[in-house]
């Protein structure tokens, strides 16, 4: 009876071992795999940077060779997110991606004449606004993904303000949303670009 009971209690902490090493490893290859985001509507490769702690869209372009293009992402699309600190391959943007598209002439009633604003000494250089216009936008003046924020610097409707007489600002010309981001900055700084002024 006793080596019927020590059989049994051999076996069973073998099982235990057995169980936590195969639990350990099951750990493991959960922390390799890697972040699977399911687009929402509304959502921009912007947006999904910043809620994953990325300091821009680009990592996410890279690590998913199926998007054509990174203005457009489809509710229900699966996208792999790189790790903030993980490594990603360049690869280019689309050829005319960041190219300037053709604007009608606004009436010559609405238009006038666009400076910077220079207040507090925070005036934006060509650099930064650069930096803004590349880490939101890849460059492109034009772009509007449906997600409420439109143009080189995403400005929504209530910030963009009919600004020049234009509804949104992908509707502007860039001299025109390069004058309002020039303005946003000296006033605001860096507070409406967050995670892309820097």
């Amino acid at each position: 009876m006793r080596k019927i009971a020590l059989a049994l209690l051999l076996t069973a902490a073998g099982t235990g071992i057995a169980s936590g090493s195969a639990h350990a490893a099951s750990d493991t290859a959960k922390k390799d795999q890697p972040i699977k985001h399911v687009v929402a509507g509304g959502e921009s490769l912007s947006s999904i940077a910043t809620d994953n702690k990325l300091t821009d869209w680009r990592p996410i372009w890279n690590a998913n060779a199926d998007l054509q293009d990174p203005d457009t992402i489809n509710p229900g699309q699966e996208l792999v997110i790189p790790k903030p600190d993980e490594k990603t391959t360049e690869r280019p943007l689309p050829g005319s991606y960041g190219a300037t598209a053709p604007v009608a002439a606004a009436p010559v009633a609405s238009q006038r004449s666009y400076q910077p604003a220079r207040t507090g000494g925070n005036a934006a250089s060509g650099d930064v606004l650069a930096r803004i216009r590349a880490r939101e936008s890849g460059g492109n003046y034009a772009t509007n993904t449906g997600n409420g924020y439109y143009g080189a610097y995403q400005y929504n409707d209530g910030t963009w303000g009919g600004y020049g007489g234009y509804a949104h600002a992908s509707d502007a010309p860039a001299s025109v949303q390069d004058a309002k981001a020039a303005e946003t900055y000296a006033a605001r700084g860096c507070s409406p670009w967050p995670n892309t002024c820097y």
